[in-house]
């Protein structure tokens, strides 16, 4: 590590790993424990981010709050789905190791959250 700085470590997500009865019009929030939000690291960043059901790729939309913007959102990433997502189904969003601090830190493993979706809600006829 350069300078002996410490590793950028992923902190939480919501949803959490293994949570069940999702939305699914989810927003995911990923929280790191240093800025991932910065113009220097954005553009890889972005990259770095998929989400899948099974082997299929799912299209997403990754976005930031700038840290120039409000300093509070400089660890924070969101995820969202561009379609709607499928009830009762699982789904993985996928964190690449080279996801990096706006310091130069890598995260330096991939970290997977997984999830399950809720049933459609039925809304009864008056």
């Amino acid at each position: 590590m350069p300078n002996g700085q410490k590793p950028l470590n992923f902190v939480r997500s919501s949803p959490r790993n293994g949570a069940t009865g999702v939305s699914r019009n989810v927003q995911a929030l990923l929280v790191f424990d240093r800025n991932v939000v910065n113009d220097s690291v954005w553009a890889n960043n972005r990259n770095q981010i998929s989400m899948w059901r099974g082997n299929t790729r799912v299209g997403i939309r990754v976005t930031r709050v700038r840290d120039t913007v409000d300093f509070d959102k400089r660890y924070n990433i969101y995820v969202k789905p561009i379609n709607r997502l499928r009830s009762l189904t699982n789904y993985r969003i996928v964190i690449g190791p080279d996801l990096m601090s706006n310091n130069g830190q890598k995260l330096g493993k991939t970290v997977t959250i997984r999830f399950k979706t809720r049933r459609n809600s039925v809304i009864p006829e008056e």
